[in-house]
């Protein structure tokens, strides 16, 4: 009895320390996250917020990694990739051949040339208590150096071909950024917005819109069952680009396009919005009330049922199954999880090699000393008593008995 007590309060103990070790973990930010461009966490570069604006105003929110048939299904898309370069011509055209098939449907483009984490840590400096000033300073100096070193080129090709179809760039721009204009600007504060405008993305002229030869043909591919996920014909000239291309500028800083978009005259409901960077999208810019006004005009442009295409720094792949598994289990690697499951697989396995296996040396087994006959009757009698039926203890005893050659006392 003893020994099972002891055995438990080991038990209980070992819970206990667990689950404080766990909690204790959990409970502090080791790190913070400053993943890119995605609608579920709470990272400073994510667009959860904006995520959340849209479920206010009533629209339903997903979120895909892969480009398949279920974004039929949705008529806006918001791709903030986590990639400076321009996208590849085979993902450009797949998206056009969406935007053909439904009126309206508006797809937003989120340009890589901004990251919250240097104007965070410059942040969490300039409001720093004195003693915690010291950190901050490091942080904020390593992130100024970490700039200087890989000049925040989020870019790969991915060796597809890629198509400056949407936009141009227009590098190493010099304007003042309380100068903006356009119909966003409606309402808003210039000086207290903070809008990013060393890169911006601009529009082609309009006849390289309008010119076939430089439209992405999107080849026809057939999955293992035979099935094609695209139309066979050609769909620019008879679906979407049959009409010439406008290009309506949507907010200017101080003369040049930070967002415009792209349509026809005679299907404004099917728009390319592009805009040049995050600076006023991501979640940390939106702590300034100017900058959610500005993300409220983006939201007005938003139509229907949303999905925010998460590609991270690769391209989307096109094709595939319709469902992404790798969404569903993303809550693992978000704080608090990213630091609560370790620590239980960790305890957890150290907790079965210390009680479930059998180390050390093998104990001799007391047996006890044999009872008289008379304890072996008492227990059979106490068996056939618990069965309540006196026939067949009396029937049980009487074969008992001509087995033995005994007559019945």
């Amino acid at each position: 009895m003893d020994a099972l007590r002891v055995r438990t309060w080991r038990f209980v103990f070992s819970i206990g320390l667990l689950a404080l070790l766990v909690l204790q973990t959990g409970c502090y930010d080791f790190v913070t996250d400053f993943t890119y461009g995605k609608s579920a966490d709470k990272s400073i570069n994510g667009v959860s917020v904006f995520a959340n604006l849209l479920r206010d105003r009533g629209h339903s929110v997903s979120r895909k990694r892969r480009l398949t048939n279920r974004f039929d299904r949705y008529d806006t898309v918001v791709w903030t990739p986590d990639n400076k370069a321009h996208p590849p011509e085979k993902v450009v055209a797949w998206l056009e051949q969406w935007l053909a098939k439904g009126d309206p449907r508006v797809l937003i483009f989120v340009g890589r040339s901004y990251d919250g984490k240097r104007p965070y840590y410059q942040g969490k400096f300039d409001t720093a208590t004195p003693e915690a000033r010291e950190g901050w300073q490091r942080e904020l100096a390593e992130e100024i150096m970490r700039n200087r070193e890989f000049t925040y080129d989020w870019g790969t090709n991915s060796g597809d071909p890629t198509t400056t179809f949407w936009y141009e760039k227009d590098e190493n721009v010099k304007v003042d950024a309380t100068k903006i204009g356009g119909p966003w600007a409606e309402d808003i504060d210039s000086n207290r917005i903070d809008l990013k405008c060393q890169s911006l993305l601009k529009p082609l002229a309009l006849e390289d819109y309008n010119d076939n030869d430089e439209v992405p043909q999107l080849p026809v591919e057939f999955d293992e069952d035979g099935q094609s996920g695209y139309f066979d014909d050609d769909y620019w000239v008879e679906e979407f680009r049959e009409d010439e291309i406008t290009v309506k500028e949507l907010l200017t800083v101080d003369g040049k396009p930070f967002a415009f978009e792209i349509s026809t005259a005679t299907t404004p409901g099917r728009k390319v919005i592009i805009i040049s960077n995050g600076s006023f999208l991501l979640n940390y810019p939106l702590v300034k009330p100017e900058n959610r006004k500005l993300a409220a005009k983006v939201a007005d442009e938003v139509t229907g049922d949303v999905v925010f295409l998460e590609s991270g720094y690769s391209w989307p792949s096109i094709g595939g199954s319709g469902n992404d598994p790798a969404l569903h289990w993303t809550w693992v690697g978000q704080a608090p999880m990213n630091y609560i499951v370790p620590h239980f697989l960790f305890w957890g396995v150290l907790y079965c090699f210390v009680f479930y296996p059998n180390f050390g040396r093998p104990k001799r087994i007391q047996f006890h000393p044999p009872k008289a006959f008379q304890s072996h009757v008492k227990a059979v009698a106490a068996i056939l008593g618990r069965s309540k039926e006196k026939n067949w203890a009396r029937q049980v005893v009487d074969l008992w008995l001509k087995r033995n050659n005994r007559t019945k006392q």
